[in-house]
């Protein structure tokens, strides 16, 4: 076994120090991936396997004043899957390429603390409309 000096121990502690925290800061990147649709939302772990799904991704508004409506639920029928917007209107899922057709359900559940009463709305999306790459618009009326 080799003898090492005081210098040489020291050295060494601080190359093993800085490869470990450029472990630790490459582990916790590679698990992040900014969301390309809304740059403050982050998606964690690996990204769906891209030739079985394709992503769908929208805006819900106010159809009278344009503004973004937060807190509607958005369902899509016969896969069972239920999300809601974000502050900005936002939402985004990814779907199996199974069907030739999505129908979406975009409800109001929480009343008046997204701005108002707001019909529910269907909307059938064939897929490649599903599948294209600018975000749908959806406007949702109030309810007087």
């Amino acid at each position: 076994m080799i003898k090492l000096t005081e210098t040489s121990r020291k050295i060494l502690r601080a190359i093993y120090r800085g490869v470990g925290v450029a472990a630790i800061a490459l582990t916790a990147t590679s698990c992040w991936v900014p969301s390309l649709f809304e740059p403050d939302r982050a998606e964690y772990g690996m990204p769906p396997d891209y030739r079985e799904d394709f992503r769908i991704q929208g805006r819900v508004v106010n159809k009278r004043t344009g503004e973004p409506i937060n807190g509607i639920a958005v369902y899509i029928q016969h896969i069972e899957y239920q999300t809601f917007t974000g502050f900005n209107g936002y939402f985004y899922f990814w779907l199996p390429k199974l069907h030739n057709t999505y129908t979406l359900l975009f409800t109001d559940i929480d009343g008046d603390a997204n701005g108002g009463h707001f019909k529910q709305r269907t909307i059938v999306l064939t897929k490649e409309e599903a599948h294209g790459q600018n975000p749908i618009i959806i406007e949702l009326e109030e309810i007087e």
